[in-house]
């Protein structure tokens, strides 16, 4: 047996007032001699015992009264074993789903959410009979099979419970649904309830309804409880994006950006701004965000000097309830002087008439030396580290191990800047895989200086350069190559017949740029244009140095791309934000992790190179809006029910136990028990009158009616 309502249990100790009562009216008895009496003695000792019996008896029933009445209050009922003989319940089918997604890391007081719902699993795994099956299912953006069968083993699940971990995962409660919808389907037991714990999170109910409650939900009578940790409503503000406007970023230089903190609460939201280079300080600055709105926070710091080519930094807010989105990361590569490796195919004769000869020179301007110039054959040994953009002049071909040593460059985030010429046939540059075109004939031009046209002006390749004021100077071109451009491929400069002259093209981490000019004089006198030749070659190897590293950010849950000329290279390892050290190995799959798990940084390297690609992973935007769904709508769903906190899981609990109520039992017997006690009371008040039955008019012992006199047998007042 077990009550519903124990603390009225307490009450038992009101069955003490009868006995009280019966104890204050024990009357003393004044004991005096009278002769004549003498031979009623024996007659009063033996109707005292009566008496005192009598009295008992009445006294027990009253206290059972109060005894019966305290019980029913407290709701007494009987567990299903125990009411078997009045159809008590069958064994049950209950799968569990714990929600350990992002939003569940809310804290309330000191304890988070999920740990709270932790806490409502293992109640309600204590709540069940020896016979009833348990399954446990964890879910964030997809489901954990914790333990997939119904078992009895009810410690198993518990163990399994306490090892649930919190993670930044974004909420998708669907793939739990279908999973228990196929667990309960197996079962043959009748009754199948799911318990989800949850905050109810608005974003994790975003699926269709028919999806997860279709016919097979309907037919197996399951029977869904949302269990939500607690009644307390959500206030969360997170950091969800970070601009950074300035092109160029220099040590010493300033940097300028904004960041967008957006609040999701239903009130006003006021924190603290604070970005970190390292562990230096860079910025802070407190804000006001109204309820519901985003604000932009302008920002500027100068750049400290950092180890390597990689400015690393994190904005962070002051904290609130949820810490996972109050921090932000983010990398930025810092602007290098460009190192650039000139790759030359005409070597003989002097050396004027070498094919990197003008390009050499003009690369050189203003530089302390001339840049490195090597053979093709030398390209196959040469180590290309360092290197911010490799130049080729007029190439007759390609080895299988230039094009490997070129492709690896790429993917690092080189640049690699192909001029044409006579010895350049066009089956030699279309076996260049990385070209953004597709080579056809060479043709001649009209005489004359060609006007070029500037078909993206705004490009950072030609910004600050040339624009609509200062437009390109005509060349004295001869001869081009009538090209066809590949999908991705995207022309920053055409000739006045649109024939493409600067092609752009991303391959990998890194920038291909095809010009449809010859390095030396063989095409014409463009290497001689002071005003076209020199600029643009040189501002090609500068924007080569800012483009060597890309920066980026990625959300959790996401995969992490690997280039692909490192896809089968041995060695290359990923640091996680946690600090463990991963080994990939080969493979076809193109990313380097499947399913980022955590924010932070993510380092792809490798023990000789070093760091080769940085990965800055923030949390899912949409995981800091913690508004809860409706729950009006909720229940238009499915046969559900909400509850909040541990009380209402108690009272759902017992309410889904299907116990058999006892209080009806216990009022009917105490009301059984009042009439029994009413009837024995006026029996032995008629038994010990003095008067006849007509004035007899009350069931209390031994008292006479006020006002009214005893009477004698015959009727005549003594």
């Amino acid at each position: 047996m077990v009550f519903l309502t124990q603390w009225m249990l307490y009450g038992l100790a009101a069955v003490a007032i009868p006995v009280i009562i019966h104890l204050l009216q024990r009357r003393r008895v004044v004991q005096v001699p009278f002769s004549t009496l003498r031979f009623l003695k024996l007659v009063q000792a033996k109707t005292s015992r009566r008496s005192r019996v009598e009295n008992l008896l009445l006294l027990l029933l009253r206290c059972l009264i109060f005894a019966l009445l305290i019980l029913a209050a407290a709701r007494p009922a009987i567990s299903p074993q125990a009411a078997s003989f009045l159809g008590g319940n069958v064994p049950r089918t209950i799968v569990i789903i714990v929600d350990n997604s992002m939003s569940m890391n809310y804290t309330v007081g000191d304890t988070a959410r999920l740990e709270t719902a932790k806490k409502q699993a293992l109640a309600i795994v204590d709540d069940l009979k020896p016979g009833d099956d348990v399954a446990l299912l964890s879910v964030n953006e997809r489901v954990q099979t914790l333990v997939p069968e119904p078992t009895v083993a009810h410690n198993l699940v518990k163990k399994m419970i306490t090892e649930i971990q919190p993670t930044q995962l974004r909420t998708d409660l669907a793939p739990a649904l279908i999973e228990a919808r196929k667990i309960l389907a197996r079962t043959t037991k009748k009754i199948r309830r799911v318990y989800l714990l949850t905050d109810n999170q608005e974003l994790g109910w975003r699926f269709e309804p028919a999806t997860v409650f279709d016919d097979t939900w309907k037919q197996i009578g399951a029977k869904l409880f949302v269990v939500r940790p607690d009644d307390v409503k959500s206030l969360n503000g997170a950091i969800t994006k970070l601009s950074v406007l300035t092109p160029v970023v220099n040590v010493g230089a300033p940097v300028r950006g904004v960041v967008t903190v957006e609040n999701f609460s239903s009130a006003p939201m006021q924190d603290l701004v604070d970005i970190q280079i390292g562990k230096q300080r860079a910025f802070q600055r407190a804000i006001e965000v109204a309820a519901e709105s985003v604000v932009e926070v302008p920002f500027e710091f100068i750049v400290p000097s950092v180890q390597g080519t990689m400015l690393r930094g994190t904005v962070n807010l002051q904290g609130d309830h949820l810490a996972d989105d109050d921090h932000f990361y983010f990398w930025l590569p810092i602007s290098q002087a460009p190192k650039v490796l000139v790759v030359q195919g005409q070597q003989v004769g002097p050396e004027v008439l070498h094919s990197g000869f003008f390009l050499r020179r003009a690369l050189g301007v203003g530089a302390a030396s001339l840049p490195k110039t090597v053979s093709l054959s030398e390209l196959d040994s040469a180590n290309l580290e360092g290197y911010t953009a490799v130049f080729l002049a007029d190439l007759p071909k390609f080895t299988d191990l230039a094009l490997v040593k070129l492709e690896q460059f790429l993917q690092k985030g080189g640049t690699v800047v192909v001029l044409a010429g006579d010895q350049s046939a066009p089956e030699v540059l279309n076996r260049v895989p990385f070209l953004p075109v597709k080579a056809g004939v060479v043709r001649q031009l009209p005489p004359g200086r060609l006007v070029v046209r500037m078909v993206d002006a705004g490009h950072p390749l030609l910004a600050n350069t040339w624009d609509t004021n200062t437009p390109f100077p005509a060349l004295p071109q001869q001869k081009a190559l009538t090209v066809e451009l590949k999908p991705d491929a995207k022309v920053l400069l055409s000739l006045h017949d649109d024939t493409p002259f600067l092609v752009l093209g991303d391959h990998g981490a890194g920038k291909v740029v095809f010009v449809n000019a010859s390095a030396d004089r063989s095409w014409g006198d463009f290497p001689l244009s002071a005003g076209a030749f020199v600029p643009l070659m040189q501002q090609i190897a500068r924007w080569s140095a800012e483009q060597f590293t890309k920066s980026g950010t990625y959300r959790v849950g996401e995969p992490l791309p690997l280039p692909t000329g490192l896809a089968q290279t041995a060695g290359l390892t990923v640091t996680l934000p946690s600090g463990v050290v991963q080994t990939l190995t080969a493979n076809n799959t193109g990313v380097a992790v499947e399913r980022t798990e955590q924010s932070g940084f993510y380092e792809l390297g490798s023990p000789t190179e070093g760091v080769l690609q940085l990965y800055a992973v923030n949390t899912p935007v949409a995981e800091s809006n913690l508004r809860a769904m409706d729950e009006s709508a909720l229940k238009k769903l499915a046969p559900l029910e909400v509850t909040k906190g541990a009380d209402g899981l108690r009272l759902a609990l017992d309410k889904d136990r299907e116990l058999t109520p006892l209080w009806p039992m216990f009022l009917l017997v105490a009301l059984l028990v009042f009439g029994a006690e009413t009837m024995i009371a006026n029996v032995m008040a008629r038994n010990r009158s003095q008067a006849d039955e007509q004035h007899i008019r009350t069931g209390r012992l031994n008292k006479r009616r006020i006002g009214q006199v005893f009477r004698s047998p015959t009727g005549v007042a003594p």
